[in-house]
C-alpha cells in the first residue's frame, strides 16, 4: 500500500447546485467571478489523473421555500460546471457540514487517507463547517479559494457585507484548520 504521501487527494465538491451557483436575484451577486472556470479546471485535472471526487448535494428538506430543497429538482440539480461523472458519488446533507452526510467520512476513510480538498459553495456557511468539522476529525484538510464562492451577508449592525469580502473573510477564517490555497498553487502545496 502507497504512503499517504503518494496517494492521491479526493476532490470534495460542495454544494455546487443551480440554485446556489446561479442564485436568487434578492441575495446579490455571488463572489468568484472565476468560480465555474475554476471548478471545470479542477474536475478536468482529477478526472484526467482518476484522482477521487466526491459531490455534495445539500437538500435543505426544513426549508419549504429554499431554493436547494430536493422539491425543486432544477435548482436542486448539480450545477453543470460540476456535474458527476462515472462513477463519481453524490453525498446528501441537510446540515452545513458534508461530513455529515451519511457514508462520507467511510467513502474518504476507503481511499486509506485523510488529504482532502475542498471547493464549492457557500464559503461562509457550509464550507467552513466542513472544513472546520474535517480539521477537528484528523482530515488534512484544504480549501481551494477561488474555486469557493459566498454570498454577501449583514453584519450584527445590518450592514451589507459584500459577497468578495465576505468570502475574504470567510477564507480568512479557515487558516488556522486548512492550508489555503488557489488553483493555480494547489498543486505545489499537496506536493505536485
Amino acid at each position: 500500500m502507497a504512503t499517504e504521501s503518494h496517494q492521491p487527494p479526493i476532490l470534495l465538491v460542495i454544494d455546487l447546485q443551480h440554485g446556489l451557483v446561479e442564485g436568487d436575484p434578492e441575495w446579490g451577486p455571488r463572489s468568484t467571478p472565476n468560480l465555474i472556470e475554476n471548478v471545470k479546471h479542477l474536475l478536468k485535472t482529477w478526472r484526467s489523473k482518476n484522482w477521487p471526487i466526491l459531490h455534495i448535494q445539500h437538500d435543505a428538506f426544513n426549508e419549504p421555500k429554499n431554493p436547494i430543497n430536493a422539491a425543486y429538482p432544477k435548482t436542486f440539480a448539480i450545477h453543470n460546471s460540476a456535474a458527476p461523472e462515472g462513477d463519481e458519488k453524490v453525498f446528501v446533507k441537510h446540515t452545513g457540514s458534508a461530513f455529515f452526510a451519511k457514508g462520507l467520512p467511510e467513502a474518504i476513510n476507503s481511499y486509506g487517507h485523510r488529504k482532502t480538498v475542498v471547493i464549492g459553495m457557500d464559503g461562509s456557511q457550509c464550507i467552513n463547517s466542513t472544513v472546520r468539522q474535517g480539521d477537528d476529525l484528523g482530515y488534512k484538510m484544504f480549501v481551494v479559494v477561488d474555486a469557493c464562492a459566498s454570498y454577501g451577508m449583514e453584519d450584527y449592525e445590518g450592514r451589507n457585507v459584500g459577497a468578495e469580502n465576505t468570502h475574504n473573510a470567510a477564507m480568512w477564517m479557515l487558516a488556522p484548520y486548512a492550508k489555503i490555497t488557489t488553483t493555480e498553487k494547489v498543486w505545489k502545496d499537496l506536493g505536485y
